[in-house]
């Protein structure tokens, strides 16, 4: 069980479920929840195998070596770089002081709800 997780893996785990961070919950089909969850699940058993994602000195494992996860991020600080999947480039959107990374085309933006 977990309560939550970090912008990073958020964005690596919508990645591999094909799903942009703006899409209402409400919409999402069981299947949908289903992939974001096993993308959860994927990116957080992979990033703890490699140390976790360290960025900084503040972020060490008990011998001071740093994680090295941040050599698998597919879109994670990875702006302008193509995207592994399809070759577009990387968008970068900021919101509430953070930034969040997706692909264009593999999670495309959801349309407005209509009222």
């Amino acid at each position: 069980m977990i309560s939550g997780i970090g912008n990073i893996y958020a964005d690596e785990a919508l990645w591999r479920a094909r799903l942009h961070g703006t899409r209402p919950t409400e919409t999402l089909r069981r299947a949908e929840v289903a992939a974001i969850l096993d993308g959860a699940r994927e990116v957080m058993t992979q990033a703890l195998g490699e140390g976790g994602t360290s960025f900084d000195a503040l972020y060490v494992n008990v011998n001071g070596e740093s994680g090295y996860f941040d050599r698998a991020l597919y879109v994670y600080g990875r702006e302008g770089l193509p995207c592994a999947r399809c070759g577009s480039p990387i968008r970068r959107e900021e919101f509430m002081n953070r930034s969040s990374f997706s692909c264009p085309r593999c999670q495309p933006v959801p349309r407005r709800a209509r009222p």
